[in-house]
C-alpha cells in the first residue's frame, strides 16, 4: 500500500461558485533535483477597502512562492512577508480608514508532508484517522495583526504529517457565520467523500467563501508483471511457474524471488538493476521495455472538482508520496513564454499594489479639509463647552488626516493654528509661574511625617500630619510651626486619638478636629484645644469627612450612604442630626463640601452635586482631561465657585457651582499635589505639595 492524497476545493465570489477565484488559488512548484510540491493560497479581506485587492494578493503570494527555491516553510514565509511588507509600507502612507489588511491561510504540500501558514483572520481544521479534531488559526486572529497591519510579522506555522485517514481543511473565517462550530465538527466527522459536498451546500449562498479539503488515503502498490524482471524470466526458463514468485526487498528495492530461492540468487538478480529504476527488466527488446514502463507509470488523470449537489462525489485526485516515478514532461516554448509573462504581470501587480488608490488621494484631501472647516465653524457657533470641544476635536482629526496627504498645504496649516488657538481658550490653563514656600515641614518637624490635609483660618494654615498623629499650625506669613493637637495628649480628661479630619469654622473662628475614636475637638487660636460635643457619633456608620457652613457641622457617612447636618448648640453640636440625601451610593466618596448645595468627591465619579436631597449634574463640560484622584474640595462663598485639587493630573480645577468648567491651574511646583485652600479676601491660595506648604496668587 502507498499513501496518496486528493484535493477538493471551491470558491464563492460575489455569489458565483468556481473551483478557484479571487480568494483562492493553487499551483505546482518544481524545484531543481526535487519532487514538485503544491501550494494552496487562501486570502480573505480584513477590512472593506481590502476586498478589491484580495485577488492580487492571492496571485502575488502564489507567484513569489513559485519562484522561490527555498524549502516549503522558507518559501511560505518569504512570500507572505514580501506581501506583508509592501502592504505595511502602503498603509504607513494612507489614511487610517483606508488601510489595507488581509488574513491568509496557505497550505504547502510535498508528498504526505504539509505546512500550514496562517496570518490574521484565518481558519483551518485537521482531523486524524482516529477522529481527533484540531481547530487552527493564527495566534493573533484579528485585523490589527493581518497582512499589512502589525509591524512585527510572524506567521503561525503548523506541520501536518498526513497518514491514511487524515484530512485537513482551510477555509475563510466567515465559515463561522455559515455554520456553528459544532456543526462544522459534525460534518468533518463524516466520511471524506461527503464532506466537500456538505460544505458546498452550506456555503454556496454565501457572498464570499473559500474552502479547500485535502485528504490522505491508502492505495494498493501496483506489482509489475513477472516477465518484466530478470528473475522472472530466469524462473520461466527453468520451468518454475511465475505465480510462485514472491517480491523480496533488498537494499530498499523490491525484487520478485521464487519461494525457496537463496539470498544469493536474489542478490544476483539485483545486480541487473538499471540505475535509477525501481524494477528489474527482463532481457527483452529495449523499445518494448520502455513502452511497458511508460504504460505502467503513467499518472492518473486530474479532471478537477465537479460539484452537483449533496450526492456528488469528489473526482479530483492528485497522487503524492512514495510510488512510481514522475515522467519528465516536455513543456512547449509557448507555454514557457506565457509563464514568464504571467510572472512579469504578477511582479508588476505586486509592485504597484494598491497603486490605484493613489488616484483618490487628492479627493480625500479635499474632503478632509472641507470637513475640518465645517467642524470648526460649528464649534465657533456652539455655546456648550462640551459640544465645542467635541467639534474642535473632530476638526483636528480631519486635519490630521489631511496632513497625512499634504502636511505643508497652507489651508491645513492655517486651520491647524485656528483650531489650536480655540482649544487653548477652551482648555483655560492658568500657569502659576511663581510660588513661595510658607513652610517645609520636613525641615522643622522631627519624627514621622505625612501631611494629608490643609485648612485655612484667620492668619494661619493648619496641616494634618497623619503619619505623625498631629495637627500643626503655620502662620501664613511664615514662621515656626506649632503643634496644636497630638495623639495621646490628655485634654480635660479626654485623650486625643489619631486625627483623621480637620475643617475651619468661620462661625466660631476655630479649627474642628475629628479623631479615629469618633471624638471631636476644637482649637481656638491663642487659647488652646478643647473637647467638642458632637451628639451620637457612635451610631454613625462611619466618619469619613467633615465640613462647616453657616455655623453648621456636616459629616460624610459612607457606611450609611448619607450626609448628616448638625445644628450648633450650647457647648458644640449637641443636637439631633438631619439626613440631607434621599438615596445615594457613597461607597467611593472621599471628601465633603457644603454651601447652598452639597458636594461630594468620589474616587470614581469625580465631583457629585446634590440639590434638595437629589443628585444633580456636575459635568465639568469642556474640560480636556478627566479627573484622576480628586481631593480637598471647597466652595468659595464670595464667588460661589467650587475649587478642588486634581492630584492625579497635578492641577487645581475651578468650576461654577453647577459644574461648568472654568479654569485649570498648573505649575511646575505641583510635583506632589495633595490639597488646596483659598483665601478669597487676599486672593491667595495655599497648596499642600508633599510636606511643603506653598503660597501663590489665585486667579480672579
Amino acid at each position: 500500500m502507498v499513501a496518496r492524497t486528493w484535493v477538493g476545493r471551491f470558491c464563492v465570489a460575489d455569489g458565483h461558485v468556481d473551483e478557484e477565484g479571487p480568494w483562492l488559488s493553487s499551483l505546482i512548484r518544481q524545484r531543481p533535483d526535487d519532487e514538485p510540491d503544491e501550494l494552496y493560497v487562501l486570502v480573505e479581506p480584513a477590512s472593506p477597502d481590502s476586498a478589491q485587492y484580495t485577488a492580487q494578493l492571492v496571485e502575488v503570494i502564489a507567484q513569489l512562492y513559485r519562484k522561490d527555491a527555498l524549502s516549503l516553510t522558507g518559501a511560505l514565509t518569504r512570500a507572505l512577508r514580501a506581501a506583508h511588507e509592501h502592504l505595511l509600507d502602503w498603509n504607513s502612507k494612507s489614511l487610517p480608514e483606508h488601510r489595507i489588511g488581509a488574513g491568509s491561510s496557505c497550505l504547502a504540500l510535498s508528498g504526505v508532508d504539509a505546512y500550514l501558514a496562517q496570518v490574521g483572520p484565518s481558519l483551518a481544521y485537521v482531523r486524524k484517522a482516529d477522529g481527533t479534531l484540531r481547530r487552527l488559526h493564527a495566534a493573533e486572529n484579528d485585523f490589527d495583526n493581518a497582512l499589512g497591519m502589525a509591524p512585527d510579522f510572524t506567521p503561525h506555522l503548523t506541520r501536518i504529517a498526513f497518514e491514511p485517514g487524515d484530512l485537513a481543511v482551510i477555509a475563510s473565517s466567515s465559515l463561522d457565520t455559515v455554520a456553528p462550530e459544532a456543526v462544522v465538527e459534525r460534518i468533518l466527522s463524516r466520511p471524506t467523500d461527503d464532506i466537500l459536498a456538505e460544505f458546498y451546500l452550506l456555503g454556496k449562498d454565501t457572498p464570499n467563501l473559500a474552502f479547500v479539503l485535502l485528504s490522505c488515503f491508502d492505495e494498493p502498490l501496483d506489482t509489475p508483471p513477472d516477465y518484466l524482471t530478470h528473475e522472472g524470466a530466469a524462473r520461466e526458463a527453468q520451468g518454475v511457474p511465475l505465480d510462485d514468485q514472491q517480491p523480496t526487498e533488498i537494499e530498499g528495492i523490491l525484487v520478485p524471488v521464487a519461494a525457496g530461492d537463496s539470498p544469493e540468487l536474489a542478490e544476483a538478480s539485483l545486480a541487473h538493476t538499471i540505475p535509477g529504476d525501481d524494477w528489474h527488466l527482463a532481457k527483452m527488446p529495449i523499445k518494448q521495455q520502455v513502452d511497458e514502463i511508460k504504460e505502467s507509470a503513467a499518472p492518473l488523470a486530474s479532471p478537477g472538482v465537479s460539484i452537483r449537489g449533496g450526492g456528488s462525489n469528489i473526482r479530483y485526485k492528485k497522487t503524492t508520496g512514495p510510488g512510481l516515478p514522475i515522467p519528465q514532461l516536455q513543456i512547449p516554448k509557448l507555454a514557457i513564454f506565457a509563464a514568464l509573462a504571467i510572472a512579469l504581470v504578477a511582479f508588476v501587480v505586486w509592485w504597484q499594489l494598491p497603486g490605484s488608490v493613489a488616484e483618490s488621494r487628492e479627493d480625500r484631501f479635499v474632503e478632509h479639509v472641507a470637513a475640518a472647516r465645517e467642524y470648526n465653524a460649528r464649534a465657533q457657533a456652539a455655546s456648550d463647552p462640551g459640544l465645542k470641544r467635541q467639534l474642535l476635536t473632530d476638526a483636528r482629526a480631519s486635519l490630521d488626516d489631511a496632513a497625512n496627504i499634504h502636511d505643508d498645504d497652507p489651508d491645513v496649516v492655517a486651520l491647524q493654528a485656528d483650531i489650536t488657538a480655540a482649544l487653548n481658550v477652551l482648555n483655560a490653563v492658568y500657569e502659576v509661574k511663581e510660588t513661595a514656600v510658607v513652610v517645609d515641614l520636613a525641615q522643622i518637624v522631627t519624627g514621622d511625617l505625612g501631611a494629608t490635609q490643609i485648612a485655612l483660618g484667620g492668619d494661619s494654615t493648619y496641616v494634618l500630619d497623619a503619619e505623625g498623629g498631629r495637627v500643626l499650625r503655620v502662620p501664613v506669613a511664615g514662621g515656626v510651626a506649632e503643634t496644636i493637637y497630638e495623639q495621646g495628649t490628655m485634654v480635660n480628661l479626654t485623650t486625643e486619638g489619631q486625627p483623621i479630619e480637620i475643617t475651619w469654622s468661620d462661625a466660631t473662628a476655630s479649627l474642628i478636629i475629628l479623631d479615629d475614636q469618633r471624638q471631636a475637638f476644637t482649637h481656638f487660636p491663642g487659647q488652646g484645644t478643647l473637647p467638642l460635643v458632637v451628639r451620637g457619633t457612635e451610631s454613625l456608620g462611619s466618619l469619613d469627612s467633615i465640613s462647616t457652613s453657616a455655623g453648621n457641622l456636616y459629616v460624610l457617612d459612607r457606611g450609611q450612604n448619607q450626609v448628616w447636618r448638625y445644628l450648633p448648640g450650647q457647648g458644640g453640636y449637641d443636637s439631633e442630626r438631619t439626613a440631607l440625601l434621599d438615596s445615594a451610593n457613597l461607597t467611593n466618596a472621599t471628601e465633603l463640601a457644603v454651601a447652598q448645595d452639597v458636594y461630594v468627591l468620589d474616587a470614581q465619579a469625580g465631583v457629585r452635586r446634590f440639590v434638595l436631597k437629589t443628585e444633580a449634574p456636575f459635568t465639568l463640560a469642556g474640560i480636556d482631561t478627566p479627573l484622576v484622584a480628586p481631593a480637598s474640595i471647597a466652595v468659595l462663598p464670595g464667588s460661589n465657585r467650587v475649587v478642588f485639587a486634581d492630584t492625579g493630573n497635578k492641577r487645581i480645577i475651578v468650576a461654577t457651582s453647577d459644574g461648568r468648567f472654568l479654569r485649570q491651574i498648573v505649575s511646575p511646583s505641583f510635583t506632589d499635589l495633595r490639597a488646596v485652600s483659598i483665601d478669597e479676601g487676599t486672593g491667595a491660595m495655599y497648596i499642600l505639595n508633599g510636606d511643603t506648604v506653598l503660597r501663590a496668587t489665585f486667579p480672579p
